[in-house]
């Protein structure tokens, strides 16, 4: 079991300081009471005096939370009533309010004389130091509810305990599991009230959740103890039967589940919130490398099909900005799956097919995109294992690069200048056998390599032209690489 898995829950540090020192406070000055005078005077005048202010504060304290919970309820979703309730807090607080009250009460059964009474007299003097010590940091508590960043990492440690749970048990817990979904329906329905309220850092909370709840929902999967996955499974509303099935056959439902809702998410977005595409694009190739990792190849296929369903919405959208985030992530996809060149090239195949789809339908330069992208996928590629990099311009790519440069292309600029960098900059690198491949398959004319390397070191530009996502050129060419080219200009030679 990871570690995260077995973190116990935590609560507010601030609160629990408050709280401590309001107990020795009341504790201190009980004691000094005991030790250097008597309870007489409280008996007499004390008691009434407390029972008036237990009974003010009660009702202020239950009105602020009556107040403070249904108005984040309705701000979010009805759902977080449950997490309030039943947290630490509010527990412990309307335990203590409830416990004086009772003894107060007892104190009305007895008389002053008794011994008893006495002793109710001394519990009743403790509760009230005790109420009045810890109201303000009690108040302070309540108000943490407001705050997204307060509770939506309770919710996040609860889905994270929750399936520590059931991993543990290795049985099948309806209640469990349940509770489990619906805490990923509550962080989702948070990211929706974020996209409709244009509430930025809200959606990238509830997305960070999510994407904790993912990780730990994939490694829970390579583990041995999963009997829970084979007990009533949860799938989101729509999903065709024959997928459901194939889902629960190999009990990777739970993945597809976490993943379907942080789709749903993006599904409102619009061309003012590319920031949460990114992040959502991040997550989702870091969870992809993990499933790599861990060999988990239907959770790995389920992440590319979520990939090609961004960029289909990109392209329906005709928005060049996301399709041009999600070309870099896309990238960052391929380069993961260089150890196996089988499903390394089929995700380059996929991004090809929307770059052609793209050329299609729009949005214009989405081809250009992709081009460079996959010029860059293989030299990062060939920077970890040549042989993959030679497989991917082999098996997928180099078609494609060498219709981009074909005479009469519109992409014929920019497949020219993809295939001098890649060549240069693997030269620089000492990647001498993908350059021979690159130089044997694109580079044999000498005349057109050196036309199109002169016009290609006239313009290397470090920084883009404008200020976007990339933030650096698609073409630049580094230092090193630019010396290698330069003497080849000037004196004729490769060497």
């Amino acid at each position: 079991m990871s570690a995260s898995l077995r973190e116990p829950y935590r609560p507010n540090r601030n609160i629990v300081k408050f709280a401590l020192a309001g107990g020795v406070v009341a504790l201190s000055v009980t004691g000094l009471l005991l030790s250097y005078g008597t309870t007489d005077n409280f008996e007499l005048f004390g008691v009434p005096t407390a029972s008036r202010t237990l009974n003010q504060l009660t009702a202020v304290l239950l009105t602020c939370m009556a107040l403070v919970v249904p108005l984040t309820s309705n701000l979010y979703t009805p759902k977080l009533v449950r997490l309030y309730v039943t947290h630490p807090l509010i527990v412990s607080g309307l335990l203590v309010l409830v416990g004086s009250q009772l003894l107060l009460m007892a104190t009305t059964f007895f008389t002053p004389q008794q011994m008893v009474f006495r002793v109710l007299a001394a519990a009743v003097s403790l509760a009230y130091l005790l109420v009045l010590t810890t109201t303000l940091p009690f108040l302070y508590g309540i108000s943490q509810f407001l705050r997204p960043s307060y509770f939506v990492p309770m919710l996040t440690r609860r889905g994270v305990q929750q399936l520590a749970r059931l991993q543990r048990d290795g049985t099948t817990q309806p209640g469990v599991s349940r509770g489990l979904f619906e805490t990923v329906d509550v962080l989702t329905n948070i990211a929706l009230t974020g996209m409709n309220r244009s509430d930025r850092q809200l959606v990238l909370l509830a997305l960070s959740a999510l994407h904790t709840l993912l990780r730990a929902t994939i490694a829970d999967g390579s583990g041995d103890r999963r009997g829970w996955r084979r007990g009533r499974k949860f799938f989101v509303p729509g999903l065709a039967r024959e997928g459901q099935d194939y889902l629960a056959r190999e009990e990777v439902w739970p993945e597809a589940y976490v993943l379907a809702q942080m789709l749903k998410v993006m599904e409102v977005a619009t061309k003012r919130q590319h920031e949460i595409l990114g992040e959502l694009a991040s997550q989702l190739a870091d969870t992809a490398k993990q499933a790599f990792a861990l060999r988990r190849d239907e959770i790995v296929e389920l992440h590319v099909m979520a990939f090609n369903t961004l960029m289909r919405d990109a392209i329906e959208e005709q928005d060049l900005r996301r399709f041009q985030n999600l070309s870099y992530h896309y990238r960052l996809l391929i380069e993961i799956f260089c150890e196996d060149p089988a499903r390394m090239n089929g995700s380059a195949h996929h991004l090809i097919h929307y770059a052609g789809m793209a050329a299609k339908q729009g949005p214009f330069y989405a081809l250009e995109t992709v081009i460079y992208d996959l010029g860059e996928a293989v030299l990062s590629v060939g920077r970890r294992s040549e042989d993959a990099a030679i497989a991917l311009i082999r098996h997928s790519t180099g078609n494609f690069l060498l219709a981009s440069i074909a005479q009469g292309s519109q992409t014929a600029r920019v497949g020219w200048r993809t295939l001098i960098r890649l060549y240069w900059e693997a030269r620089a690198a000492g990647l001498e056998r993908l350059a021979r491949q690159l130089h044997d398959d694109y580079l044999r004319d000498r005349a057109a390599h050196r036309e199109q390397l002169s016009r290609a070191l006239g313009e290397n530009r470090e920084l883009h032209y404008e200020f976007n996502d990339r933030l650096m050129r698609f073409a630049y060419m580094s230092p090193a690489a630019v010396d290698l080219a330069t003497r080849y200009i000037t004196e004729g030679t490769e060497n």
